[in-house]
């Protein structure tokens, strides 16, 4: 367990320190191809570890803290004698004179090699081949959209909205680019055969929020690989449950006398007994106990089977098919970008969903989450590792490209700004503006490490 937490902490600082080092690069490397002086080539923030400077006078430094990073390039309103050397023996230029499209292109640096990034590391995965799971349904959820659409487990997602689906990734992708639609057309087939099945599922307002982590889930579907442990690991907050006195822990094993067999018949014995007796056995402790309680009607559970009991789920080694995906330098390269721009819209669409309410902000997570998908993956195999490297990279690139003042999409609205009204906004307001933008950007991270520690 230690070294778990040992190893999620060391990833987590090579995994940011990468991307974070990326992001800076292009930035600095544009600067440099413009020939503007750069004073400072920042990784972290805090006490210097390790610095050093080159021939032009740029300090490059690691510190102790590796939560960020920056390059600095002082206009010439601010500048020391020591730096006026570098400056005029290379006739290095200044930032704030540099024409606008040159400026705009330095900032834009930034995230663009993060994309960059992103698409060198599918361009490798694709080209050296990596496996993945076939979409093969292992359970349903009672009542869920899935049951009603007539979806069974044991079959295989051959193709949603008339597109192939050979893993779970790309109907995840389908399903994020279908958040508004109101009917998803799903072909499944007996896993040995090619028969081809048509199911259509009719999707109800907000059906993600049925589920913060997973849209194949909030449809009620568990893939192949994943099964449900009859252990509570939650219970909701004046439930039924909770009012019968679950504790978190319990393993259910019977329900009516009837031993539990899988959490669908245990769904659906529950709503078949709506204003009658429930009597639950139930393992605490190393001893079974038996709770009965009145089943009342509680948030439509007359159709669902949900008294606010959540159960495990645990991920599980089986002989689930494997299909490995290889491509030519040429083809992957491709692949890669296609992938990366499929990412790209999908993190815009998100965004959108975001703010227009149908995602949750309980879906936001932080640093805690990020370090332990990160050392989860890397124990795991190392490429699906680097695949959430990639996706880590191309979120870090698109949100830099909000227009918040402390981001480079704020950096860039400034400039926009300056060029339409031929003047700039005052050393006040700009200060203003900031600290409105820091505000709001410590709020969202407030949110997502809440998340984190509730995921704990």
């Amino acid at each position: 367990m230690l070294f778990n937490v040992i190893w999620d902490i060391i990833i987590f600082i090579i995994t940011l320190s990468t991307l974070i080092m990326v992001h800076e690069f292009g930035h600095f490397y544009v600067a440099r191809y413009f020939n503007v002086y750069v004073e400072c080539f920042s990784i972290g923030f805090g006490k210097r570890i390790l610095q050093y400077r080159n021939k032009y006078g740029t300090n490059f430094v690691i510190r102790l803290i590796p939560l960020g990073g920056y390059i600095k390039m002082p206009n010439n309103h601010h500048i020391t004698t020591n730096q006026i050397k570098y400056i005029n023996k290379y006739k290095l230029l200044y930032f704030n004179n540099l024409i606008f499209l040159k400026k705009i292109l330095i900032i834009l640096s930034g995230p663009i090699s993060n994309l960059i990034f992103a698409v060198i590391i599918y361009w490798t995965i694709f080209f050296i081949g990596f496996p993945i799971n076939k979409p093969i349904i292992n359970e349903i959820y009672y009542s869920s959209l899935a049951d009603i659409s007539g979806l069974a487990p044991n079959t295989i997602i051959k193709e949603v909205n008339g597109i192939k689906t050979p893993d779970w990734d790309t109907i995840n992708t389908i399903l994020i680019q279908n958040l508004n639609s109101n009917i998803i057309d799903i072909g499944v087939s007996n896993i040995n055969s090619n028969i081809l099945l048509k199911k259509k599922i009719i999707t109800k307002k907000n059906f993600i929020k049925n589920n913060k982590d997973n849209l194949i889930l909030s449809l009620g579907i568990l893939p192949k690989g994943f099964t449900i442990n009859p252990i509570i690991i939650k219970i909701i907050h004046d439930s039924p449950a909770e009012k019968a006195k679950f504790n978190i822990g319990d393993k259910i094993l019977k329900i009516q006398g009837n031993n539990f067999t899988n959490w669908y018949n245990f769904q659906k014995i529950i709503a078949s007994n709506i204003n009658k007796t429930i009597s639950i056995t139930i393992e605490r402790n190393k001893k079974n106990i038996n709770i009965v309680f009145l089943n009342k009607e509680y948030l439509n559970n007359k159709k669902n089977g949900f008294i606010g009991l959540i159960p495990k789920i645990v991920h599980i080694k089986d002989n689930t098919p494997i299909v490995t995906y290889k491509y030519n330098i040429f083809e992957s390269f491709i692949k890669a970008i296609n992938k990366t721009y499929i990412l790209i819209k999908l993190m815009f669409i998100i965004i959108i969903n975001l703010f227009h309410g149908n995602i949750n902000f309980h879906t936001i997570n932080g640093p805690i989450s990020i370090a332990r998908n990160a050392g989860i993956l890397s124990r795991d195999n190392f490429l699906y590792y680097f695949i959430f490297l990639a996706l880590i990279s191309i979120n870090l690139g698109i949100i830099n490209l909000l227009p918040i003042p402390v981001l480079d999409g704020g950096q860039i609205s400034f400039l926009l700004y300056t060029k339409i009204t031929g003047h700039k906004l005052s050393e006040k307001i700009q200060e203003l503006i900031y600290n409105i933008s820091l505000i709001f950007l410590f709020l969202i991270m407030g949110i997502a490490l809440i998340n984190d520690f509730l995921q704990l």
